[in-house]
């Protein structure tokens, strides 16, 4: 049983009985983390800090055949699991690599299982440092040595340049015998990840290519975002935005909706931002042969400038 002393204090502030006639001021304590999605560091003191953050969860839309349905359905049956890996020796970890260009809605699948998990009481830790990272989940498993928690790697390639692969390999293998968790990592560029990442089995077990969302999502998307559109108006939304990323239907909405801008001209303004790849080699010295490129720059700064 643990002894519960009143508060008398704003801050919630206590005594911890640190050993025998010795205290050290400690704050209110609790039995478990709340359901969440945090991130994880540590202070000055290599103390572990679990810092709760917020979701963007406005833009997230629940489509029963989308791929974040059969993600989140194939978790919910892997928690379940447990004894199974247990009794063939093997620790209950799986692992999802996402992968695709930009804005593709990678950080947003990862917001909709997050979510899902969060519902269901679990827990998601946010990795920025992987020596830190690792270390507050080895605290963690001290006082919940069986809850199921998802760790999610935004941008791995970013945190393998920064603090190299070791550490992290380490953890994808299981080295620090953290049970019951999920590994969601995503890349921009997965050509950028060594084999050792994609190509070695039970560091990553579904590696999954998110592309920009078809018909039926985008169709779920605008009626939920724009639930007045008629039948028409919505088949045409739907017709318009083919082939943008996710990013660019949530910025389509706010362009028509918000600005007041002609679906038609925001679709192409966001298609031709999605096909132009600036370059510093577009201002690169020499003299044009002829004066169509000056044009065409012309044409192309003129282009990129959104009136939204």
């Amino acid at each position: 049983m643990v002894n519960r002393l009143p508060v008398r204090n704003e801050y919630g502030f206590q005594w911890m009985v640190a050993g025998v006639n010795t205290y050290k001021v400690c704050g209110r304590t609790t039995d478990i983390l709340p359901a969440g999605a945090y991130t994880v560091t540590t202070d000055n003191c290599g103390n572990p800090i679990y810092q709760a953050r917020d979701l963007q969860v406005d833009e997230l839309v629940h489509f029963p055949d989308s791929l974040p349905a059969k993600v989140q359905g194939e978790i919910k049956k892997f928690w379940a699991m447990g004894e199974r890996f247990s009794r063939y020796g093997f620790l209950h970890r799986r692992g999802y690599l996402l992968y695709g260009k930009q804005g593709c809605g990678k950080s947003s699948l990862i917001h909709q299982i997050i979510s899902d998990v969060i519902n269901d009481g679990h827990l998601a830790f946010f990795c920025q440092y992987p020596g830190n990272f690792i270390y507050c989940m080895q605290k963690f498993r001290e006082v919940e040595p069986q809850r199921p928690i998802v760790c999610v790697f935004e941008d791995i390639d970013a945190i393998i340049q920064h603090y190299g692969d070791a550490e992290l390999l380490q953890w994808l293998d299981g080295n620090h015998q953290v049970d019951k968790a999920v590994n969601l990592a995503t890349t921009n560029y997965p050509e950028k990840l060594d084999r050792r990442i994609v190509s070695r089995p039970r560091r990553f077990d579904r590696i999954l290519r998110i592309d920009a969302p078809e018909a039926k999502l985008r169709e779920a998307y605008f009626a939920k975002k724009v639930p007045d559109l008629t039948a028409s108006q919505l088949t045409k939304w739907v017709e318009l935005s083919d082939g943008l990323p996710f990013a660019a239907l949530a910025e389509l909405v706010i362009s028509v909706c918000c600005l007041g801008n002609e679906l038609d001209e925001a679709a192409k303004l966001l298609k031709s931002l999605d096909a132009h790849n600036p370059s510093s080699l577009e201002f690169a010295n020499g003299t044009p042969q002829n004066g169509q490129e000056d044009q065409d720059q012309n044409e192309t700064a003129t282009n990129g400038a959104i009136p939204f």
